[in-house]
């Protein structure tokens, strides 16, 4: 694919492979960034992944990666870490960058510029916080049968874009993609998914 088809807000890519695409081109405009981390601990050994039922703030009543920002200046895999260990307990030892997500929501002139880290190794039991309630579901994948004991992630409470990108995580790829978000109705977070795009790189 030619560096040209990249959407805006993500860096140019040599060498890429378009994995899922939806939508028109007409990305929304935004007018500055807000960078935050995406963590996802993957047990590989038991065929598991870790998320978070967010009891408040952004994401609320669905299950979602451990998140929180990043400031300006900051370590991105500290910062990571850090979120991750306030949210649930877990210190990683073992923790890697494997995506970038550009989010655009419609209405919001800030994007949200992502960093996502996979976790395959740590210290701790996850527990619940005041913030999240953390859950094992299984990692089913094209390349894992996952764990038999456990539920499939539940792709129905979470935001939509994260049937696209969990997988590739969870399988070890690099990725980036760029979602744009519509309007939200009363209570909501987020509209409904008006254009994606992923690619592996």
């Amino acid at each position: 694919m030619p560096v040209s088809d990249v959407p805006p807000g993500l860096d140019p890519v040599s060498s890429i492979k378009v994995i899922a695409a939806g939508g028109d081109s007409r990305w929304l405009p935004y007018a500055g960034k807000a960078i935050f981390s995406n963590v996802v601990p993957v047990d590989e050994r038991e065929g598991k992944i870790l998320l978070a039922f967010r009891v408040n703030g952004f994401g609320r009543n669905k299950y979602n990666p451990f998140s929180g920002p990043i400031q300006p200046g900051s370590n991105p895999v500290k910062a990571a870490n850090r979120d991750l260990q306030a949210q649930c307990g877990l210190q990683a030892v073992d923790i890697s960058k494997l995506g970038k997500l550009i989010v655009v929501l419609e209405g919001n002139s800030i994007a949200l510029d992502i960093d996502v880290f996979r976790a395959t190794s740590w210290r701790g039991e996850a527990v619940d916080t005041v913030e999240v309630r953390p859950r094992w579901f299984s990692s089913a994948t094209a390349l894992s049968s996952g764990s038999p004991k456990l539920s499939a992630v539940p792709w129905d409470q979470m935001f939509e874009d994260n049937k696209f990108w969990i997988p590739l995580l969870t399988e070890g790829k690099f990725f980036i993609g760029r979602i744009d978000f519509g309007a939200p109705s009363p209570g909501e977070d987020v509209g409904p998914l008006l254009r994606y795009w992923f690619a592996t790189v």
